[in-house]
């Protein structure tokens, strides 16, 4: 029906079929009925086979990703590529180091470094290559981006991130990361989980570059401790180290939004430099006691979490019931008369929205605390990260994102006629913790 009337000629020779000399088999859409029920069944059956191939931990790609390569004698397991593994390294590292996936990608390039879609075919694979070809030492910032989320450099595999609504469509969708099942340490590793960590922690917060190509080993770090917003790096051509400040990114945009809490960036480096030596030599010193006072800490807190949100929990819950009792009691006087259909009506609806709203609370409340439940100050991270640090004496930008998350800047003020600062330091893994006041006085003596 659809070719004739687009004047196209439609011939199908083992059915007897020509629009054109008006040779029509009667019996075409009964075949083409027969043919639909075929191809969705074979789409249904293979489905199955991926969804148990899936969920029994094996990989779905059909290509690993770059770094590794198919293991020669067990075609279902991925062995490192040295190469590239390498390159991969490289990339995770440099961005610890403060480079943004433009930068990385132009740093690769600039080595001359054989792109994954290149690599491959060198290898004698046959990649999907849906890029602009540019040459095969070219990087894209995109390929880059990709690749500092791959959780498979882990050592797991992750599967079902996509699928297509219909086998009528080759449309890919994305799962909800939810959504994935994720088979942990089902082959070699080529980044460690706290590296991993770090970078994910630096492409939340991305950095800037100056108006002078530089990079600020503090930024993207440092926050308003009254607004909760970044502070901007201030600088410029001809300044000092000593010049050169943060102030808060809401005092710019916002008139009368927040105060400035202009602070030097030598005034945080010296602070965050001390810091970290202190937490550093009592972690190390007295592993034991640092080990109780952060599970301590951590169990206060989420115990007055969870007394929080079970008080909420009951409050809520114990307001549905009496919404039901008051929904109860309101039908029944407007069956009596009592009160009129439209009154009725109106109230109901006020009730009822007023209880969904305390269920869709009720639900997020057991939801968190289930997952405050499972959450425990991870020592053990933060000590190996304190382990590979014998002796700093220079603050970099990759010293800085593994030992601390956030750092959170007040505003300044006159003690004594001096210019006082405090600054509050969120350390990854253990959150907030103060090193004993005569422990460190001990160090320094």
């Amino acid at each position: 029906m659809v070719f004739p009337n687009a004047d196209v000629r439609f011939i199908a020779i083992n059915n007897g079929v020509d629009s054109e000399s008006g040779m029509e088999n009667d019996m075409t859409p009964i075949i083409n009925i027969f043919n639909e029920f075929y191809a969705k069944d074979t789409s249904r059956k293979i489905r199955a086979v991926f969804k148990a191939k899936g969920q029994s931990g094996k990989p779905l790609c059909t290509n690993p990703p770059y770094g590794y390569v198919k293991d020669p004698e067990d075609k279902t397991r991925w062995v490192v590529d040295e190469e590239a593994a390498e390159v991969v390294r490289e990339a995770f590292r440099l961005c610890v180091q403060g480079y943004g996936v433009s930068q990385i990608a132009r740093v690769l390039t600039e080595r001359h470094i054989m792109n994954p879609t290149a690599h491959a075919k060198e290898h004698g694979l046959n990649p999907p290559d849906n890029r602009i070809h540019a040459g095969d030492y070219t990087w894209e910032k995109s390929t880059i981006s990709h690749m500092l989320t791959r959780q498979e450099y882990l050592g797991h595999t992750v599967n079902f991130k996509t699928y297509r609504k219909s086998y009528k469509q080759k449309k890919i969708l994305h799962n909800d990361p939810s959504e994935w099942q994720i088979f942990e340490n089902t082959h070699p590793a080529i980044i460690d989980q706290e590296t991993f960590d770090i970078v994910q922690r630096i492409r939340d917060g991305r950095r800037r570059l100056t108006p002078m190509g530089e990079m600020p080993i503090l930024s993207g770090m440092l926050f308003c401790a009254d607004c909760g917003a970044k502070l901007y790096q201030v600088r410029h051509r001809g300044w000092t180290h000593e010049q050169e400040h943060f102030v808060c990114a809401t005092y710019r945009k916002v008139k009368g939004g927040c105060t400035s809490h202009q602070i030097r960036n030598v005034v945080v480096e010296e602070a965050l430099l001390t810091g970290i030596r202190n937490i550093c030599s009592y972690a190390a010193e007295h592993e034991d006691e640092f080990v109780e006072m952060v599970t301590k800490k951590t169990q206060d807190e989420l115990n007055k979490s969870l007394r929080d949100s079970k008080r909420e929990l009951e409050q809520s819950q114990t307001r549905i019931r009496k919404l039901d009792d008051i929904i109860q009691r309101l039908y029944e006087d407007n069956i009596e008369g009592k009160i009129s259909d439209e009154r009725f009506m109106k109230m109901n609806a006020a009730y009822e929205a007023e209880q969904h709203t305390l269920e869709s609370r009720v639900a997020e409340l057991k939801s968190l605390i289930a997952s405050e439940k499972e959450n425990s100050a991870n020592v053990d991270a933060f000590l190996s990260i304190v382990r590979k640090y014998s002796d700093i004496q220079e603050l970099t930008a990759e010293i800085i994102r593994e030992f601390v998350e956030k750092i959170y800047v007040y505003n300044a003020e006159k003690v004594n006629g001096k210019r006082v600062h405090k600054i509050r330091i969120v350390w990854n893994c253990i959150g907030e913790f103060d090193v004993p006041h005569e422990r460190i006085n001990g160090a320094a003596g």
